[in-house]
């Protein structure tokens, strides 16, 4: 049997449809093991040491199909690299994108090099650290990405393989952090972005770098020779043991021209429409791209690619702030959304014959920048009672002062003095048009937030439940975690140091999320097979209660003062 030169994959959790449940994908972040709970515990007698039960997770997040063990669908990032492998010559023989379940097929003698997408690696994401309580216990992303790697060296073992390992994507700065990882993944490399952690652009090298890799010129750090591609050998201490690395940086930025249209279907049928941001929030490495845009056919190719090959209706479109496509932030006065390519670049897509599109992240003040955007785009992507549109949104913190310290752009065209009622106005806005935000905030921004801007957080969200009772929105706290302009800075951490405040605002996002979002609306967006939607909206509010529950006794065995910040919530917040 002849094995692929190439073989390219992701773990479970960055390969799974979700049961096309609307947000689950964030489900990955849940903690899969706690290895310090006590043997002596009921929940270690029902569960062992699962903290979400496994049959639970693995029911929602069920495997995509596949052909013969290649995957039917793939991240989106994946697909790049796979496209820009077949545009730079690589035979489409030579070239794989495995099933994780499957990955035994595919590795073998002939096999050089074996790929891996990571998110969120190690479990040390924002929404991961916060569910796990910074990484005390271990989320299902980190999970599966381990159960991923030794299946590709049990693979490598059986099969008689020597193909280099190597890590890519966005999530790869994580094994800085626990480097024993790179020793037990059997890592040769890791490609890692420059400045904060960023997922180098290496669609645009392609069979380049590829082609270095495999012939063992990426071996060794040599300042001397020159290379787009610069190798750094790390040595790292831990508890008075060694461990090395090799880590690759690559750091030019791919004109659009440069980036190659995917070749075979996405999941949920992402599809790109620019590069960078714009909006500068120092705690975010987007801003440090710099801004190119899709043209608006580039766009319909790959929709059409995900039509045609993956049977996909629907068309979710990736950018950091959908509302900055079409403008040059450096021209363009306080970033007034530039409407007409906007609407051109949704008929472009509508155009296609999907039946339903969103975006996936957009800044408030963009979205009432224009008062005629959203009214416009919502007519043309048909957005209705039946046909909610998602969209991601950065709430941050309801605090001012740190939203003008980190984030004054973000509210461009708007101060930061108005932040309060950008947020409320925009809440407004997009709900009257039938947008929902899933808004997510910092909760430790730069481990510089206090107990009067977590109160500020608390009351801003209460006073959208009061003035907009019908309000369709979530929000999710993520923990700070040094990344962009911030790097340097220490992580948040919240196993250690929950404060009253900061555990209030985590009590308060959930109980919005259960009382309103799970009681209130979600059942009426997302799933289009009612069956399903009963079914999940049955068991969103069956566990919905727990984390409240949670955090009511954590309260109680912390201190005093926590429990009398849950207390107040409760009597004056609810």
């Amino acid at each position: 049997m002849k094995y692929p030169k190439v073989v390219l994959t992701a773990d479970r959790t960055l390969m799974s449809p979700y049961r096309g449940i609307s947000l689950a994908s964030f489900f990955g972040c849940a903690p899969a093991l706690d290895p310090n709970r006590s043997h002596d515990s009921i929940w270690y007698k029902i569960l062992g040491n699962q903290v979400t039960p496994k049959l639970l997770f693995d029911f929602i997040c069920n495997p995509i199909a596949n052909s013969n063990g290649l995957a039917d669908y793939a991240p989106y990032g994946l697909r790049k690299v796979e496209a820009a492998l077949l545009r730079d010559g690589y035979a489409k023989e030579d070239v794989v994108v495995a099933h994780p379940d499957h990955i035994d097929k595919f590795i073998g003698p002939q096999t050089e090099f074996v790929g891996t997408y990571e998110m969120d690696p190690l479990g040390m994401g924002p929404v991961t650290m916060t569910f796990t309580y910074g990484r005390k216990q271990m989320s299902y992303a980190e999970f599966y990405n381990r159960d991923l790697h030794h299946r590709i060296n049990s693979a490598k073992q059986k099969n008689g393989s020597k193909a280099k390992v190597v890590v890519g994507a966005s999530g790869t700065w994580q094994y800085n952090y626990d480097p024993a990882k790179i020793e037990e993944y059997g890592l040769y490399a890791i490609v890692e972005g420059d400045l904060g952690g960023i997922g180098p652009e290496i669609d645009g090298a392609g069979g380049r770098f590829f082609d270095s890799m495999i012939n063992n010129e990426l071996e060794t750090a040599n300042p001397f020779k020159k290379s787009e591609f610069k190798v750094e050998i790390k040595e790292f201490d831990r508890n008075g043991r060694k461990y090395h690395g090799r880590f690759i940086h690559y750091s030019k930025e791919p004109s659009v021209d440069e980036i190659p249209d995917i070749v075979n279907p996405s999941m949920h049928g992402m599809v790109e429409v620019m590069r960078g941001c714009g909006r500068g929030c120092k705690f975010c490495d987007v801003t440090l791209r710099p801004l190119r845009y899709y043209p608006v056919e580039k766009v319909q190719r790959e929709i059409q690619i995900n039509m045609k090959y993956g049977g996909l209706k629907n068309a979710w479109i990736h950018s950091d702030d959908i509302f900055v496509y079409g403008l040059n932030p450096r021209t363009t006065k306080n970033m007034q959304p530039n409407r007409e390519a906007i609407e051109e670049l949704f008929k472009g897509i509508m155009e296609t014959g999907v039946e339903h599109t969103n975006p996936t992240h957009g800044t408030l003040a963009g979205a009432i920048a224009d008062e005629k955007l959203i009214p416009n785009v919502s007519k043309i992507i048909k957005a209705g009672p039946s046909n909610h549109i998602g969209v991601q949104c950065g709430f941050e913190t309801g605090s001012i002062r740190l939203i003008g310290k980190y984030a004054d752009r973000k509210l461009a065209p708007f101060r930061p003095s108005e932040w309060h009622w950008v947020v409320k106005e925009g809440v407004k806005t997009l709900n009257e048009n039938y947008w929902v935000p899933a808004f997510t905030l910092i909760m430790g921004l730069d481990n510089n937030e206090n107990a009067d801007d977590s109160w500020e957080t608390i009351q801003l969200i209460h006073q959208l439940e009061k003035e907009q009772p019908d309000s369709k929105f979530t929000v999710t706290p993520l923990t700070f975690v040094p990344i962009g302009l911030l790097e340097k800075s220490d992580f948040f951490d919240i196993g250690n140091t929950m404060d009253p405040a900061k555990l209030g605002v985590m009590y308060k996002t959930w109980q919005h999320n259960f009382k309103y979002a799970i009681h209130k609306f979600m059942h009426k967006v997302g799933q289009n097979d009612p069956i399903k939607k009963v079914f999940f909206a049955t068991l969103a509010r069956t566990l919905g209660g727990v984390p409240l529950s949670a955090m009511e006794r954590y309260a109680r065995k912390k201190s005093p003062e926590h429990e009398r910040v849950i207390e107040k919530i409760k009597a004056q917040y609810a």
